[in-house]
């Protein structure tokens, strides 16, 4: 037995062994890169170090990372020393078979990912086989994780640590994890920047001692910093090192590193009380104090940012700090105001203010415009301007950022240092209005931007085919597009032996089309020029040859006659002795075809013509020449048909590709009509390996026929034409048949269509509509809203999957109607309930307690109405004396639980604030204030005087028949009590008599609680309690927490909070009568 590896994996191994003893396996064996190697030996040293915690040894080692994970023991001690305090929970401590290991490997996986862990392509089994590739790659999940603490989020964990790096030891422009550190002078580096006098001398250490210099650096990391040599100095010397492996090492400064930079911080603002790298940082308050405190003036205002406009407030910031001290932001405003933001990142950036320096001024900076000829310049020929910098900026006139926007793009500046500024050129490369800017930290300086006009003479076009042959007599035009020539004016001259045979126009059509007409007078040859701003334009100057075509004659049988026959040649001679210097073009084409015509010539003006037609019907043979027609051109012959299939095609695009169970066309070109009226002289047959296709033919009476199919199922299929029994050209055509669109089998699901989601007006809606298996189709959406809102839909698509965005601005019913090719998918048109939101302005609070005479001992209630007041939190703040009182709230019933109760037994007298909100503001009061707290003072009863004389004022109070009578000395039956008890009393009933009307119940008061005493007991205290209704409750349960100090008289707050939904959103959660605190 090999030692180190588990007894049941030493098992699997010998049966492979045995196996391939008798021939039954083949192993390949693949020999490991280097750097495979020492990514191997980096992770098992990581792990080991890790395991080892703050020991001086680790209980346990792996000395191979294949097979000293199977029973999972090692990796379930790993992940607890990582994600400590977390555990893994209950798993097998000492595992003896196969299964047992996998599901210890089982509930590692689990773990890993409730830690939001994301784990590709690995399982338990990959483990316990020893699969080293995903092994390591789970391993760099957990250094990512735990070590470099880099979630890949805004900038991956590569950019994120080369971005620290480089401002570590910004001197070595560390760009890779490689090739950059074989020479080791950038660990010495980080080591002396760490702990500054380790190794000053590191940049003057001799690159080509490089296993030296390895040697030191980390000897020096292992003393000063404890950081251990997971990665050998002969690995890191090493060219083909991994870069995993020392992206690993390197991350092990991290820490050490920023501990400094948080030290530094807390020096330079010590008010701040900053704590952090990370989430103290959020908001960007500490950034501008940061930036003020080592640039006193840049960021004076800091202080009266505000927490909640945090992405404002860090885009200011970010801006700032760019413009004026030259720092950069490795992410956004928005990433940066993540509370999960990584370390990392933010160490990056805080540690560029250390060594960050004031930056120039645009002002300080001047663009002078170019003194053009005539204000304009052109296209190709160089623009030369100036940048003068006042005073000391010209040592950073480098730093100026020079554009020249054109019409429809920029241009590259190119600068160059002058004495006191730049020198600046560019070469315009269209026609147009130009802007110039010259930019520095993101702002125009002095004179930016200037304007000038460029004339583009390459961007004019003649249209169509230069005019090269002319008649006499005969005016010849083209047109000239001047769109995107800039400024400039089109001219047209003729260089010609003799002025007299030809002369020029131009007239304009519009803005920038121009017209140019020649008039030829006599035969000659002439040299037009046509030019924009005075350059020649594209295919300016050209040559035209002058003829006279009415002084040509043509002879021959065949045009005499007007008869011919397929294949049979058509030939006849043309004269053009008197003519000019031309040559004649002939032109033949048939009902659809062209033909090509071989032209001899045969001196002395002379030209023999011909050609062969090989398509029935009538021809037109046009004879010209000089681009003139001859006399009695065009020519008209009539073709006789013969049966050859290669007189016939086919085109369309129904010849190509077709879609299942829908018509498909295409288009057949014959000799002559009437094909159909005989078998066999014009044949169709579309069909594939299993089945044949319905096809009709239509006769379009003019030598067409169009072909019209339907093919059932999608696949390869092909189209055979024969005409005469024989395939014309192109056939068999092969044909693709791609499925039709099927509406059936869209998905529609998400957070929109969800039957448990709650959707409130002012909040965009998301939807996604799964096309992959319903073939090739359109889709088509409308949304119709309340009062026939139709909101814009915002819609994506990515690999089948159609994503699908839009507002809902007001309260009501919304319908969704999503169609696959014209045809609802199932579901189609969607019902989604929209909510309004909240409107404290609605809540109704009242009752007796809310009002200011309240007696210990006495239930008092009081009730909260939020019917038409959208959905919200209902919270209660008492502030008072601590167990003064505690207040209990249900909504009314099932059927009104937008009406809560609220009761509470006073217990201590003192005066007390009951604060009522709706979604954090407060509600109005029953008399009109609005955002003020209800006062409410409690009081012990009167306590009950001897009589001291035979004298005393007593009220005889007549009571109604559903009212109790109190406790208290009759007079023949009738309730006895002196005046202040009877007004009291009365107020009471009242009270009562309110809360009956409002669906409360009253309890019974007796008298001698009216007593208006006060019984101070230690001042006006308070405090506080919460308590949650979850908007899935519909019968009114409350759960209520208490936080209270032992001191009785303690001033605390109370605070009962209740999450109302609307009527709709209660029905929707009918069931759930099961509530959770």
């Amino acid at each position: 037995q090999r030692a180190g590896i588990h007894p049941l994996k030493q098992q699997t191994m010998a049966t492979r062994k045995a196996a391939f003893a008798r021939g039954q396996v083949t192993v390949r064996r693949v020999a490991d890169d280097n750097w495979k190697k020492i990514q191997q030996r980096t992770f098992t040293n990581w792990f080991n170090d890790r395991l080892r915690g703050n020991l001086k040894f680790a209980k346990r080692q792996i000395k191979d990372l294949e097979t000293d994970l199977t029973d999972g023991l090692l990796l379930i001690d790993l992940l607890e020393k990582l994600a400590v305090p977390n555990k893994v929970g209950r798993y097998n401590k000492n595992p003896t078979s196969k299964v047992q290991c996998i599901e210890n490997l089982g509930i590692a996986v689990r773990f890993i990912a409730n830690q939001n862990i994301k784990l590709v392509n690995i399982g338990p089994e990959d483990i316990y086989d020893g699969n080293l590739k995903l092994i390591l790659g789970l391993i760099w999940t957990l250094i990512c994780k735990y070590q470099i603490k880099s979630s890949g989020r805004g900038l991956s964990t590569r950019k994120a640590l080369l971005g620290w790096i480089n401002t570590v030891v910004p001197e070595y422009n560390i760009t890779n994890f490689n090739t950059n550190w074989n020479d080791g002078r950038a660990i010495c580096g980080m080591v002396d920047r760490i702990r500054p006098g380790t190794c000053p001398n590191h940049f003057g250490l001799d690159p080509r001692r490089g296993l030296e210099n390895c040697q030191l650096g980390m000897d020096l990391a292992e003393q000063h910093l404890d950081i251990p040599k997971v990665l050998s100095p002969e690995d890191l010397h090493d060219p083909n090192v991994d870069d995993l492996s020392v992206m690993t090492y390197c991350s092990y400064f991290c820490d050490p590193f920023n501990q400094l930079v948080l030290q530094w911080i807390r020096k330079k603002i010590p008010n701040r009380n900053i704590k952090n790298l990370s989430t103290d940082w959020n908001n960007g308050i500490n950034l501008g104090a940061l930036a003020e405190a080592c640039f006193p003036g840049i960021c004076p205002n800091w202080d009266k940012m505000k927490p909640e406009n945090a992405i404002e407030n860090l885009e200011r910031m970010i801006k700032l700090n760019k413009d004026r001290l030259g720092l950069e932001c490795p992410v956004s405003a928005a990433e940066l105001a993540e509370p999960k933001v990584d370390e990392i990142i933010v160490a990056t950036y805080l540690s560029q203010f250390r060594n960050a320096k004031m930056r120039a001024t645009p002002e300080e900076f001047s663009l002078l415009a170019p003194n053009l000829p005539n204000g304009s310049a052109i296209v190709g020929k160089p623009v030369t301007f100036e940048i003068e910098a006042a005073g000391q900026a010209a040592t950073l006139a480098s730093e100026i950022k020079v554009k020249a926007h054109g019409p429809s793009s920029d241009i590259e500046v190119k600068v160059s240092p002058a004495r006191q500024g730049l020198d600046a050129t560019f070469v315009p490369t269209e026609g147009g209005d130009y802007e110039v800017f010259a930019i520095y930290n993101d702002d125009h300086i002095q004179g930016s931007p200037f304007s000038l006009k460029v004339a583009d003479p390459s961007k004019c076009q003649i249209l169509g085919d230069l005019p090269t042959d002319l008649q006499v007599g005969e005016p010849s035009d083209f047109i000239v597009k001047t769109r995107g020539a800039g400024f400039g004016k089109l001219t047209c001259s003729a260089d010609t032996p003799s002025e007299a045979i030809i002369s020029s126009e131009i007239e304009d059509k519009d803005n920038d089309t121009q017209e140019v007409t020649l008039q030829p007078k006599a035969i000659g040859e002439a040299q037009i020029e046509v030019k924009w701003a005075g350059e020649n334009i594209p295919q300016s100057p050209f040559k035209v040859n002058i003829c006279d075509a009415k002084e040509c004659s043509v002879e021959g049988d065949a045009l005499v006659s007007g008869i011919g026959k397929v294949g049979e040649k058509v030939q006849f001679t043309i004269k053009a002795n008197n003519a000019g210097s031309g040559r004649p073009l002939v032109k033949a084409r048939g009902p659809t075809a062209e033909y090509s015509l071989d032209i001899v010539d045969k001196g002395n003006g002379k030209y023999n013509a011909s050609f062969t037609p090989w398509e029935v019907g009538p021809h037109k043979i046009d004879v010209l020449f000089g681009g003139g027609h001859v006399p009695n051109s065009p020519f008209s012959m009539n073709i006789a048909a013969a049966p050859d299939a290669n007189n016939c095609s086919a085109t369309g695009t129904g010849l190509k590709r077709a879609v299942a169970g829908k018509p498909t066309e295409f288009t057949i070109i014959a000799p002559e009509k009437g094909l159909l009226e005989k078998e066999q002289q014009l044949e169709v047959t579309i069909s594939s390996p299993k089945e044949k296709a319905k096809v009709e033919i239509d006769d379009k009476n003019d030598g067409t026929y169009k072909v019209t199919y339907t093919a059932p199922t999608p696949g390869e299929w092909k189209a055979t034409v024969k005409y005469f029994d024989k395939q014309i050209p192109g056939s068999p055509f092969k044909l693709e048949v791609v499925p039709a669109a099927d509406a059936s089998k869209c998905k529609a699901y998400g957070p929109a269509l969800h039957p448990n989601s709650l959707h409130i007006s002012g909040t965009p809606l998301d939807l996604f509509v799964d096309t992959k298996q319903a073939g090739k189709g359109e889709l088509q959406v409308i949304v119709k809203g309340p009062d026939d809102i139709r909101p814009k839909i915002y819609m994506a698509k990515d690999d089948g999957v159609h994503s699908l965005k839009f507002d809902v601005p007001e309260p009501g019913r919304y319908y969704v109607h999503i169609w696959w090719s014209q045809v609802y998918i199932p579901g189609s048109p969607f019902k989604i309930r929209v909510h309004p939101g909240p409107n404290p302005g609605m809540v109704k609070a009242y009752g007796r307690g809310l009002e200011s005479d309240v007696e210990t001992g006495q239930p008092a209630e009081f009730v909260i109405e939020t019917k038409n007041a959208g959905i919200g939190t209902v919270t209660i703040r008492v502030h008072g004396i601590k167990d003064g009182f505690k207040i209990e709230a249900n909504p009314a019933s099932e059927s009104d639980p937008r009406t809560l109760h609220a009761h509470y037994d006073p217990k201590e007298p003192g005066d007390y604030i009951v604060s009522i909100r709706w979604s954090g503001d407060l509600v109005p009061q029953i008399d009109g204030k609005k955002g003020k707290p209800f006062k409410v003072r409690i009081s012990d009863p009167p306590q009950e005087e001897k009589p001291k004389t035979k004298q005393s004022s007593k009220v005889s109070l007549v009571l109604p028949d559903d009212v109790d009578a109190p406790e208290s000395p009759t007079d023949n039956g009738v309730p006895v009590m002196d005046p202040e008890q009877a007004r009291r009393y009365q107020q009471h009933l009242l009270r009562r008599q309110r809360l009956a009307q409002a669906g409360m119940e009253s309890y019974p008061v007796h008298p001698h609680h009216a007593n208006p005493a006060y019984a101070q007991s230690g001042g006006m205290k308070g405090m506080q309690r919460k308590l949650k209704v979850n908007p899935s409750m519909t019968d009114g349960s409350f759960a209520t927490s208490v936080s209270q100090s032992s001191t009785k008289k303690t001033v605390v707050e109370e605070e009962t909070v209740a999450y109302l939904a609307d009527d709709e959103s209660s029905k929707k959660h009918k069931k759930k009568r099961k509530h959770k605190f």
